[in-house]
Protein backbone atom coordinates (compact mmCIF):
# COMPACT_ATOMS: atom_id res chain seq x y z
CA UNK A 1 0.00 0.00 0.00
CA UNK A 2 1.61 3.28 -1.34
CA UNK A 3 1.68 7.02 0.81
CA UNK A 4 -0.78 9.27 -0.27
CA UNK A 5 0.97 12.90 -0.47
CA UNK A 6 -1.87 16.02 -1.18
CA UNK A 7 -0.27 19.28 -0.84
CA UNK A 8 -2.74 21.88 -0.81
CA UNK A 9 -2.57 26.08 -1.43
CA UNK A 10 -5.61 28.55 -1.02
CA UNK A 11 -5.77 27.80 -4.71
CA UNK A 12 -6.42 24.33 -4.44
CA UNK A 13 -4.37 21.35 -4.89
CA UNK A 14 -1.15 21.89 -6.11
CA UNK A 15 0.02 18.22 -5.59
CA UNK A 16 -1.71 14.60 -5.09
CA UNK A 17 -0.12 11.53 -5.69
CA UNK A 18 0.45 7.97 -4.30
CA UNK A 19 4.11 8.12 -3.47
CA UNK A 20 7.07 5.69 -1.62
CA UNK A 21 7.77 8.75 0.60
CA UNK A 22 8.64 12.70 1.26
CA UNK A 23 11.07 14.57 2.59
CA UNK A 24 9.92 17.88 4.52
CA UNK A 25 11.10 21.32 5.55
CA UNK A 26 10.37 21.45 9.41
CA UNK A 27 10.75 24.19 11.41
CA UNK A 28 13.10 21.55 13.40
CA UNK A 29 15.10 20.18 10.06
CA UNK A 30 14.14 18.59 7.36
CA UNK A 31 12.52 15.29 8.18
CA UNK A 32 11.10 12.30 5.80
CA UNK A 33 7.82 10.39 6.08
CA UNK A 34 7.36 6.98 5.12
CA UNK A 35 4.27 4.35 4.76
CA UNK A 36 2.91 4.23 8.57
CA UNK A 37 5.17 6.74 10.08
CA UNK A 38 3.72 7.78 13.33
CA UNK A 39 0.85 10.29 13.37
CA UNK A 40 1.91 13.50 13.56
CA UNK A 41 0.92 17.62 13.03
CA UNK A 42 3.87 19.86 12.68
CA UNK A 43 5.06 23.67 11.35
CA UNK A 44 7.03 23.97 8.16
CA UNK A 45 9.21 26.52 6.91
CA UNK A 46 10.14 27.41 3.24
CA UNK A 47 12.18 24.88 1.76
CA UNK A 48 12.51 22.17 -1.02
CA UNK A 49 9.86 18.96 -0.65
CA UNK A 50 11.83 15.72 -1.86
CA UNK A 51 8.85 13.41 -3.00
CA UNK A 52 9.87 9.65 -3.95
CA UNK A 53 7.48 7.99 -6.39
CA UNK A 54 6.08 4.97 -5.85
CA UNK A 55 7.24 2.03 -7.65
CA UNK A 56 10.96 3.48 -7.66
CA UNK A 57 9.75 6.55 -10.35
CA UNK A 58 12.20 8.98 -9.68
CA UNK A 59 12.09 11.76 -7.60
CA UNK A 60 10.53 14.86 -8.00
CA UNK A 61 10.95 18.45 -6.30
CA UNK A 62 8.45 21.57 -4.90
CA UNK A 63 9.37 24.62 -2.97
CA UNK A 64 6.67 25.17 -0.38
CA UNK A 65 6.30 28.22 1.97
CA UNK A 66 5.84 28.22 5.38
CA UNK A 67 2.77 26.06 6.31
CA UNK A 68 1.54 22.64 8.07
CA UNK A 69 1.72 19.43 7.59
CA UNK A 70 -0.15 16.76 9.37
CA UNK A 71 1.33 12.75 8.58
CA UNK A 72 -1.52 9.63 9.35
CA UNK A 73 -0.25 5.88 8.67
CA UNK A 74 -1.65 6.02 5.34
CA UNK A 75 -1.79 9.89 4.16
CA UNK A 76 0.21 13.03 4.35
CA UNK A 77 -1.33 16.68 3.86
CA UNK A 78 0.76 19.44 3.45
CA UNK A 79 -1.23 23.04 3.61
CA UNK A 80 0.84 25.86 2.56
CA UNK A 81 0.31 29.22 1.11
CA UNK A 82 2.48 28.75 -2.20
CA UNK A 83 3.82 25.41 -3.74
CA UNK A 84 5.56 25.42 -7.01
CA UNK A 85 6.95 21.81 -8.59
CA UNK A 86 10.49 21.94 -9.97
CA UNK A 87 9.33 22.28 -13.35
CA UNK A 88 7.04 25.05 -12.94
CA UNK A 89 9.91 27.55 -11.42
CA UNK A 90 11.61 30.03 -13.90
CA UNK A 91 14.93 30.36 -12.17
CA UNK A 92 15.22 33.88 -13.80
CA UNK A 93 12.36 35.24 -12.35
CA UNK A 94 13.05 33.69 -8.88
CA UNK A 95 16.46 35.63 -9.27
CA UNK A 96 14.59 38.95 -10.00
CA UNK A 97 12.28 38.89 -6.94
CA UNK A 98 15.23 37.88 -4.69
CA UNK A 99 17.26 40.68 -6.22
CA UNK A 100 14.89 43.26 -6.15
CA UNK A 101 13.90 42.44 -2.29
CA UNK A 102 17.40 42.47 -1.45
CA UNK A 103 17.75 45.80 -2.79
CA UNK A 104 15.11 47.46 -0.93
CA UNK A 105 16.04 45.63 2.15
CA UNK A 106 19.40 46.84 2.15
CA UNK A 107 17.67 50.50 1.56
CA UNK A 108 15.68 50.35 4.84
CA UNK A 109 16.30 52.19 7.76
CA UNK A 110 16.82 50.31 10.78
CA UNK A 111 13.78 52.71 12.65
CA UNK A 112 11.04 50.57 14.14
CA UNK A 113 8.22 51.49 11.81
CA UNK A 114 10.24 49.24 9.04
CA UNK A 115 10.32 46.13 11.25
CA UNK A 116 7.09 44.54 9.20
CA UNK A 117 8.42 45.94 5.79
CA UNK A 118 11.87 44.42 6.83
CA UNK A 119 10.20 41.15 7.82
CA UNK A 120 8.05 40.85 4.89
CA UNK A 121 11.32 41.29 2.88
CA UNK A 122 13.76 38.84 4.60
CA UNK A 123 10.46 36.00 4.04
CA UNK A 124 10.50 37.16 0.22
CA UNK A 125 14.33 36.57 -0.21
CA UNK A 126 14.03 33.22 1.49
CA UNK A 127 11.10 31.63 -0.53
CA UNK A 128 12.96 33.38 -3.99
CA UNK A 129 16.08 31.40 -2.69
CA UNK A 130 14.13 28.13 -2.24
CA UNK A 131 13.08 28.66 -5.55
CA UNK A 132 16.33 29.23 -6.88
CA UNK A 133 17.72 25.69 -5.43
CA UNK A 134 14.64 23.54 -6.18
CA UNK A 135 15.36 24.68 -9.69
CA UNK A 136 18.04 23.65 -10.17
CA UNK A 137 17.50 20.02 -8.47
CA UNK A 138 16.91 17.11 -10.77
CA UNK A 139 14.79 14.17 -10.62
CA UNK A 140 17.01 11.09 -8.73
Amino acid sequence: MALELTIVTPEGEAFASAIESVVLPGTEGEFGVLEAHERLLTALQPGPVEIRGADGAASQWAAVTDGFVEVTGEHVVVLVDHCILAGDIDAATAEKDRAEAAEELRGLSGAEENETRREELEKAIAIAEVRIDVAGRTSA
